[in-house]
């Protein structure tokens, strides 16, 4: 898998992680909340929590089965309220609490109508909720007696003169409200003109009444309020809340504040791990890399390669960690460019020490006869010899000797530039290989000055024919066959043979000279690599194997040697 894409798919699955994380979250968040209002609401006023909320947690089932869950069923027992609900044929499918034989069953349209528009039915006060969510509708009732309202009216009409209170009435009144330890105020026109019974509130303001109304559970007591309209006048009956002191919310007693906490500290410490995982992730590797690039700098390739810093990340069976496998392209990338760089920096090593011995080699090769031409120039110039004609013709001779050695050693080291930077290129033809190498031998064998050598060639048995550039070709068997002579001792027998076989052509040149040594063998075509034999004999040995090897692969074949000391050399050319 390359990089770009496992990248995409580590962000994909963390931003997907995150948000289905993120939405659970959020959903228990929500509910968290909802269960702390609807219980901070069950405290504040029950009637209206449990009228708003309990129709939402009533799990319907097929058949009409209703399961309701045990809290709510507690609800409706502590504060006295039935509850029936009703399907869309009017019939009463479930109830609870439901401790009076005169509730109905079954009710009709002008039932329900009724029951809409006076919110009453029978003594009882009923709120009523729709149910559209489910896939019929459901009607539910809740009932309730208001007590507190019944005494109140009862009060009104026993001890009340147009809403006043005087006298005895007041002191009988008094009485009862003392009974049910409570108290009465009585306001008209906005202003209170009178209260009875022990005082059990502080002053209120108008809306703090309209409050105890709405919120009774967030108040020291419980208001109860009868109109008269006819004198503009209100009673306001008050009564001790027993649950106002529940209305307080404290932590470490209730379960949805502590799951809340912990939703909010869970959300916040999320980013944080994130945060650090994915610098852990993604920025630890990258430091890594840094790392890698200072290593490299200080050419500390080692350190990469086998080091310690290798073995954070690769295991011991060379394949990357798990907590790097998202890198691993860029880790396998970089390891393999400090490996070429540090072949490179050996490479540029070796160069640097053949460059050396390059220039010690030329430096040879050029000063045997300059020092040859140097000294005959000295004693021409000096005039204090007489030179016969002879001798004259002689010195000329040997500095022009030394001139055309210089000029064809420029030539070799030109043409072994040309070749390294394919400068060369051959035009090849179908020469007859037998005809061709009879030919080069012949011209060595023929050459007096190597008469102590014998030179023999071996055609081969059957039509030999290749692909060869003549004008090149020729110096790889020159160069070749001078190699042979000038490294060897006299009386050396050089055999040439020519064998074409399975689309093959062999040339093999073959010696019983001295030999090569096994280390010096690989070196041989190395540029101006010359052994352990120096002298002038030799003079541009060190570029001839060089030159004859490059011709070779520009040819689209290789040399091929194989030598013992003291035994001889074999050198194979194949095409």
């Amino acid at each position: 898998m390359r990089l770009k894409h496992r990248i995409a798919i580590h962000f994909f699955t963390q931003i997907f992680v995150t948000f289905i994380a993120t939405f659970f979250m959020l959903v228990l968040f929500l509910i968290a909340g909802m269960h702390l209002l609807a219980k901070t609401e069950l405290i504040s006023n029950p009637k209206k929590a449990i009228v708003e909320n309990l129709p939402y947690s009533s799990l319907f089932k097929e058949d009409n089965h209703i399961e309701l869950n045990e809290t709510w069923q507690d609800a409706l027992r502590e504060n006295n309220i039935w509850m029936q609900i009703i399907n869309e044929d009017g019939k009463v499918i479930y109830e609870h609490n439901t401790i009076d034989s005169s509730l109905k069953n079954e009710y009709t349209i002008n039932d329900l109508l009724r029951i809409e528009e006076t919110n009453t039915l029978g003594n009882y006060t009923v709120e009523t909720y729709f149910e559209v969510w489910e896939p019929q509708p459901y009607y539910f009732l809740f009932g309730y007696l208001e007590e507190q309202q019944m005494l109140l009216q009862n009060w009104f009409d026993t001890y009340g003169d147009n809403g006043r209170v005087e006298g005895d009435n007041e002191n009988r009144l008094e009485e009862e409200i003392n009974k049910h330890k409570g108290m009465l105020e009585i306001y008209q026109d906005g202003k209170l003109i009178n209260t009875i019974g022990k005082s059990i509130a502080p002053e209120r303001k108008p809306l703090s009444i309209i409050g105890s109304m709405h919120v009774p559970g967030n108040f020291e007591t419980k208001v109860t309020v009868l109109n008269d309209d006819t004198e503009n006048i209100s009673w306001v009956y008050h009564e001790l809340n027993d649950t106002y002191t529940e209305r307080i919310v404290r932590f470490f007693s209730n379960e949805e504040l502590q799951i809340i906490i912990l939703i909010t500290l869970v959300s916040l410490i999320i980013p944080f791990i994130l945060s650090f995982w994915n610098g852990y992730r993604y920025g630890k590797p990258l430091l890594l890399l840094i790392n890698w690039l200072k290593f490299v700098e200080q050419k500390q390739y080692d350190t990469v390669l086998h080091g310690l810093e290798h073995k954070k990340i690769y295991r011991k069976n060379g394949k990357v960690k798990f907590r790097y496998r998202i890198y691993k392209e860029v880790f396998e990338s970089f390891s393999k460019l400090s490996e070429k760089l540090s072949l490179a920096d050996q490479e540029r090593a070796r160069l640097e020490k053949t460059r050396e011995e390059w220039m010690a080699g030329i430096s040879h090769d050029l000063r045997t006869p300059l020092s040859s031409i140097q000294g005959y120039g000295h004693m021409l110039e000096s005039d204090q010899y007489d030179f016969s004609r002879e001798e004259l013709q002689q010195i000329g001779t040997v500095i022009r000797d030394k001139s055309e050695y210089m000029v064809d050693l420029v030539n070799d080291f030109s043409l072994v530039f040309q070749l390294k930077n394919s400068a060369i290129t051959i035009q090849k033809e179908q020469v007859d290989i037998n005809s061709f190498i009879q030919n080069a031998v012949e011209k060595h064998s023929h050459d007096f000055t190597l008469y102590r050598n014998q030179i023999t060639f071996e055609p081969s048995p059957i039509s030999c024919v290749a692909a060869i550039d003549p004008k090149w070709f020729i110096r790889v068997v020159d160069n070749l066959l001078s190699n042979a002579i000038k490294h060897n001792p006299p009386e050396t027998t050089i055999h040439v043979k020519v064998n074409c076989e399975h689309d093959q052509t062999i040339i093999t040149f073959t010696d019983n000279g001295k030999g090569i040594a096994k280390e010096d063998i690989n070196k041989l075509f190395n540029r101006y690599y010359r052994g352990t034999n120096t002298t002038e004999q030799t003079e541009g040995e060190g570029l001839g194997m060089n030159i004859a090897n490059a011709i070779v692969e520009l040819h689209g074949g290789k040399i091929l040697i194989d030598s013992k000391v003291n035994k001889g050399t074999e050198i194979s050319i194949i095409l």
